[in-house]
């Protein structure tokens, strides 16, 4: 047995394996070029002689010192271990970023609702009944789901109607059986009709592909450049289209090392701009309804610039990310909190007591963070500042040193809840970029102002929207000098000068 454990573990088998990982090693980060190229080569060339020093410190040949033997034996097989461990940790980490770059193709959710008085429980049961759909936008998508419901049931009759206050009209009164809606669509009826959404039950969901989204690529290690960061609360695929709770534009100038958030309030009443059959103004979350594309367009549009990435996340399962990090500290400002002087106040989801100062959060009481705005004087906008403030935070601890060893549970939390059409080269360059001048990053954020006690009668993508309330509906007016002044320090972040946002 003895000499048999000796054979196995013997210096010169013990040398193969560990030069088989190196090699292996090696070869890994270089076909995926995870470390840049003045870095790789003394890499190697240290990984080869140590291992070729473990080999002869190991020789003993009259056995003279079997415990110092033992011990280099034991770094020995620990470094060949190692080794092929972190390469299925890198080629698990290539994995995760062609997962989630290059843009996947955007997916329109089309729902069948009936009145859940009816008695119709699933779409064969509307075989020979009336269907209605708001057909004066996303026309095209209409007319697929309506090819999909004859595949299935049989030809079928659809009234057009111009708006959505006539499609819910005309199932109230039962002029149709069943109304054809977008999914994205169906809390703006609420906005027409109270509660309307209670009042229907869903019986069919259809599935409509669209075109991915193409970058508009830039050399992201040498000059500046724009994403949109859009974030939802919606659960399911992130390549759905739903309504945005999150609109920033992050401007990155790798060569001063500097990053510029700006938040936009989901509710800022802009020109809805390359959405099929809508023209005029409504709130920016609505402009999701024609996808990511017709997001970038708007915000390109009232901000005079021009978008090269997007980076789309689902807020709720990526708030997931901070339980895989074990938590993120957040220093909360003192806000002007309805009904308190010390700037204290409790979340409606969850009922978290949030003080000022420095709070540790793990991820449901993050969520509860960044969903809160009815506590605030100022509202959404300060649910903008703390969305920016968890990023930030999120953004730090992931450049930090502790995140090596918790990878995997980062790669799992963020894998089916973001999403971005930058390439999986562009990020690794700018990885490489990182690793090899390991400069700190300045990181500024800025928020656009506007005035939320404004109402309006009328949402380009809704309609008249005052049968529920005569009053209208809640808007934020924006706040022209506030976007001027977004405007001069993103222009100046691109022209290769160090911003300072200045304090409100």
């Amino acid at each position: 047995m003895k000499t048999f454990m000796n054979k196995i573990l013997s210096r010169r088998l013990l040398l193969i394996l560990t030069l088989l990982a190196t090699i292996f090693f090696s070869f890994v980060t270089f076909e995926l070029n995870v470390l840049p190229l003045k870095y790789y080569i003394p890499m190697v060339v240290i990984l080869l002689l140590f291992a070729l020093l473990l080999y002869f410190i190991e020789k003993d040949k009259n056995d003279n010192h079997p415990i110092k033997v033992a011990f280099f034996k034991l770094v020995n097989i620990i470094l060949a271990v190692a080794l092929v461990f972190g390469s299925l940790s890198i080629l698990k980490g290539s994995d995760f970023l062609a997962s989630i770059t290059n843009g996947g193709v955007q997916s329109v959710e089309i729902d069948v609702a009936v009145l859940k008085s009816s008695s119709y429980d699933k779409l064969a049961s509307l075989k020979g009944k009336s269907f209605g759909a708001n057909t004066s936008m996303g026309a095209l998508d209409i007319n697929k789901s309506e090819t999909i419901i004859e595949d299935e049931i049989g030809d079928i009759k659809v009234t057009s109607y111009k708006t959505n206050n006539e499609v819910i009209n005309a199932l109230k009164n039962h002029e149709i059986e069943a109304m054809i809606v977008k999914e994205v669509e169906l809390d703006s009826l609420n906005d027409i009709e109270k509660d309307f959404t209670d009042q229907i039950r869903i019986i069919k969901k259809i599935q409509i592909k669209k075109p991915r989204i193409n970058a508009n690529s830039a050399k992201v290690t040498k000059e500046p450049f724009h994403i949109l960061i859009s974030g939802t609360d919606k659960s399911g695929p992130i390549d759905t289209f739903a309504l945005s709770d999150v609109n920033m534009i992050a401007t990155i100038n790798p060569t001063t090392k500097q990053v510029l958030l700006t938040s936009i309030p989901r509710d800022y009443f802009v020109d809805i701009v390359g959405m099929d059959g809508v023209s005029g103004k409504d709130k920016l979350t609505h402009s999701a309804k024609g996808g990511m594309n017709c997001t970038m367009d708007t915000i390109e549009n009232f901000m005079g610039i021009d978008f090269n990435y997007y980076a789309k996340f689902n807020f709720t399962s990526f708030i997931n990310v901070v339980d895989a990090l074990g938590g993120i500290t957040v220093k909360v400002p003192k806000y002007r909190v309805i009904g308190r002087d010390d700037g204290v106040f409790v979340t409606k989801k969850g009922h978290y007591t949030i003080k000022p100062g420095v709070n540790h959060f793990n991820a449901k009481q993050a969520l509860s963070f960044v969903r809160e705005r009815k506590a605030f004087v100022e509202g959404d906008a300060i649910r903008g500042k703390n969305q920016m403030l968890m990023l930030k935070a999120i953004l730090k601890k992931c450049c930090s040193a502790s995140i090596i060893t918790k990878m995997d549970k980062v790669f799992e939390s963020l894998s089916s809840s973001f999403e971005t059409n930058m390439s999986a080269q562009e990020i690794k360059s700018l990885i490489n970029m990182q690793i090899d001048d390991m400069a700190s990053w300045d990181v500024q954020t800025y928020h656009l102002d506007g005035d939320a006690s404004k109402r309006t009668s009328q949402l380009a993508t809704v309609g008249d929207v005052t049968k529920f309330n005569k009053d209208g509906v809640f808007i934020t007016l924006p706040d022209q000098q506030s976007i001027d002044k977004a405007k001069e320090y993103i222009q100046l972040v691109m022209k290769n000068e160090i911003v300072k946002v200045e304090e409100d």
